[in-house]
């Protein structure tokens, strides 16, 4: 795209652009309203307005087949008769711009000027906050990451057969097979282990949740 701030009469370029007529009569009393022209709207928006953000901003579109506007000559043999041809829109800028353009750019003039849009200013401070955060953001994912895959490297594995006894309840909840651990012993490393394991965690694991449960049950029974 362009650069809308090209000094006038450089790369300049006149443009016709069709669009439907109630769009044409919208931004032609916009413009009066503002004692501006369709050239100096499109321009104010194209200077604010990144690529990026103008593409998000549906295009009106060329006019309808029907849509069209009686134009009557007024010199040359064919002078007073009347031609119909699309709507348009006349202005001068910087070449290299899209009909597409210009029409969403005209577009989003008319959305700002009656409340629908309005745009954002972010400065060099607000791209370094977003950047800081988006980088924190990105090392916290790789923390979690790294938790998990600790987590799975020191858990316990998830005895296929089931607790079938006391020795497979004290390995589930990470005591030795030997170990006596009294109810308050039992009851604080369940709640550990709950803590990392239980479903609604980051680490939710049902199946293994389950086993803890079973392992609570036989050694506290």
């Amino acid at each position: 795209m362009p650069d809308a701030s090209a000094p006038a009469g450089t790369r300049g370029a006149s443009y016709i652009v069709p669009c439907s007529s109630r769009f044409r009569d919208r931004v032609a009393d916009l413009a009066a309203r503002r004692g501006a022209s369709a050239a100096d709207l499109a321009r104010a928006v194209l200077l604010l307005v990144g690529p990026d953000q103008l593409a998000r901003v549906p295009d009106p579109g060329e006019p309808d087949p029907a849509d069209r506007e009686a134009i009557e000559l007024r010199s040359g043999a064919s002078r007073g008769r009347v031609l119909k041809r699309k709507p348009r829109i006349q202005m001068r800028l910087p070449a290299g711009y899209r009909d597409s353009d210009l029409r969403r750019a005209l577009a989003l003039a008319l959305q700002m000027a009656e409340g629908e849009a309005q745009l954002a200013l972010v400065t060099a401070s607000d791209r370094r906050a977003e950047a800081a955060v988006e980088k924190a953001r990105d090392g916290l994912a790789e923390e979690n990451a790294t938790l998990r895959q600790l987590v799975s490297d020191l858990a316990t594995p998830v005895l296929e057969r089931g607790i079938t006894g006391r020795s497979d309840a004290l390995f589930v909840l990470g005591f030795p097979p030997t170990a006596v651990p009294d109810p308050t012993t039992v009851k604080r490393r369940w709640r550990r282990l709950a803590m990392i394991y239980h479903p609604d965690s980051a680490f939710g694991d049902h199946e293994r949740m389950s086993q803890l449960n079973l392992a609570l049950s036989r050694l506290l029974g």
